[in-house]
């Protein structure tokens, strides 16, 4: 074949995966890679389409096979240790992004992946040393800037965080992704400069849906610090609007997993399975999002004794990897569960928190959407503690819609989806309280706003934890949170956010009176 088709041949390919076409790619790379065996820039593409499609074991293996034909390819090695990553094996990706970075020392892909391996494992200190590494390297590296920004700001370091994001944006204004970052630790006024820049930027700039997403929800959080709701109201709900037409999710399942929890649990007879000796103990926080998790994890893991793992998602992972059929929990698998199967999913969850740190016995797991997993947890961890947040509804749901979040809560972004998914989880937590009376404890975030003191020496008594007046102090650790609430969890106890669904109760009239009626 002429080597001027097969440039453009490959040019072509690279244009469909850029703009995300992966499919296609990899259907057509792969009837080229047969006329061109052995084909590394066509075998390192299909890898990449793999890797965006979920098929990770497709994707490892083609680049394990680039590496066994050019064992000095740091692109493999990077795209390897991505993989590995992802699979939450953290050796093996450590391992290549150092054989990497071991072929060429200035490889800053894989010096920044490595940091952000570190910061994932809450080593925020080596992460630092890494993006550094890779500024150094680069100066104008944009995501080296960014991704130290976020490891400065989850650990309460707020204007060197700033810094970074604003470097990024002196770099790519059109990065609206550090505008929202650089608003969320920041208190503004009518005239703060960043204000007009976002605003500036609407008008200006030629920018895609997830680009306005990131400024509509800034613009709005910039105008509810000085108390204009009607324009903070405008733009969250530009936000949601936008962002609910980009979603293309139906919920059914979700709601019929939380009935076939229901239906299992019911004639389940927990008691079984009681009680086995761990060497490690779990405090699992959950709830609806925005519900006060962040606050809660904050005040426990402050304890001596306490490791805070922040917000995971690997028990979703081994819970849908094990119990799930076409998206949907199986109770058929469920009701085959045996001792051994137990033994082996509780292992692998244990094994993965210890890697965060192998001298603490006691750790917090606040993803707040494993409230749906309570039974399962019971089952799999029984000595493990449950610590149930809850929050004023219409305070919860508005904070809910006024923040941009992850795939998993796309039912944040319309009041329709709110209230369905608030009713499902008010039933699910409902039964589960039932269930196991005695073995969750309710953490109520006006209660703890109102007496502290109190409300955080029950909870301690709870984890079976003896009181330490550094837990009333919690706003002082220097622990990553790298959620929405980085700033908010970093104050002493303050009472603004209380009731403060009023200032917008005009506005969302409709779904507030729905709760009311629940």
């Amino acid at each position: 074949m002429d080597k001027e088709i097969i440039k453009n041949k490959l040019q072509a390919l690279l244009n469909h995966y850029n703009t995300g076409n992966y499919e296609h790619t990899l259907r057509e790379s792969e009837i080229l890679l047969k006329k061109l065996p052995n084909n590394i820039f066509l075998i390192n593409l299909i890898g990449s389409c793999y890797q965006n499609l979920g098929n990770l074991k497709m994707a490892a293996d083609a680049f394990v096979y680039i590496i066994n034909l050019d064992n000095k390819n740091i692109a493999a090695y990077n795209n390897l240790g991505n993989v590995f990553k992802t699979l939450k094996k953290f050796d093996d990706a450590k391992e290549n992004y150092l054989k990497a970075i071991k072929v060429k020392p200035d490889f800053i892909n894989a010096i920044t992946n490595l940091g952000n391996l570190y910061f994932e494992l809450n080593d925020y200190q080596k992460a630092i040393e890494n993006y550094l590494e890779a500024i150094k390297i680069e100066d104008q590296n944009a995501l080296a800037h960014y991704n130290l920004g976020l490891v400065y700001q989850s650990i309460g370091e707020f204007e060197k965080s700033k810094k970074q994001f604003e470097k990024v944006l002196e770099i790519n204004p059109a990065n609206t992704n550090a505008d929202k970052m650089i608003s969320r630790s920041t208190k503004y006024t009518k005239d703060s400069s960043h204000l007009k820049n976002m605003e500036e930027k609407l008008q200006k700039l030629n920018l895609n849906n997830i680009q306005k997403i990131n400024l509509y929800f800034s613009i709005s959080k910039a105008y509810e610090d000085f108390k204009d709701y009607e324009n903070s109201f405008k733009f969250f709900k530009l936000g949601n609007d936008t962002k609910k037409k980009m979603i293309n999710r139906n919920f059914e399942n979700e709601y019929k997993t939380f009935n076939n929890l229901k239906t299992f649990f019911d004639k389940y007879e927990i008691e079984t399975q009681k009680k086995i000796n761990d060497d490690k103990k779990i405090i699992f926080i959950v709830g609806l999002p925005r519900s006060g998790t962040s606050l809660i994890e904050q005040i426990i893991s402050t304890h001596s004794k306490v490791y805070g793992c922040g917000e995971l998602d690997y028990l979703n992972k081994l819970i849908r990897s094990n119990f799930y059929t076409n998206n949907i929990l199986d109770n058929t698998k469920l009701n085959n569960l045996d001792k051994n199967t137990i033994t082996k999913i509780k292992n692998e969850y244990i094994n993965f928190v210890k890697r965060f740190d192998q001298n603490s016995l006691i750790f917090t797991d606040k993803a707040p959407l494993n409230f749906a997993w309570i039974g399962i947890i019971k089952i799999l961890l029984p000595n493990s503690k449950i610590i149930h947040c809850s929050r004023n509804p219409k305070d919860n749901i508005l904070s809910l819609y006024k923040n941009d979040f992850d795939d998993r809560l796309n039912f944040a972004y319309d009041f329709d989806d709110l209230f369905t998914f608030y009713k499902e989880y008010l039933a699910l937590m409902s039964f589960w309280q039932t269930k196991f009376f005695d073995e969750i404890h309710e953490a109520n975030y006006e209660k703890i706003l109102n007496n502290a003191d109190d409300e955080i020496k029950k909870l301690l008594n709870f984890c079976d934890l003896n009181f330490e007046k550094e837990c009333l102090d919690f706003y002082k650790t220097k622990r990553p949170i790298k959620t929405v609430s980085s700033a908010q969890a970093r104050q002493p106890i303050y009472k603004s956010s209380l009731s403060s669904y009023q200032n917008y109760e005009k506005y969302m009239k409709e779904v507030f009176n729905k709760l009311d009626r629940l």
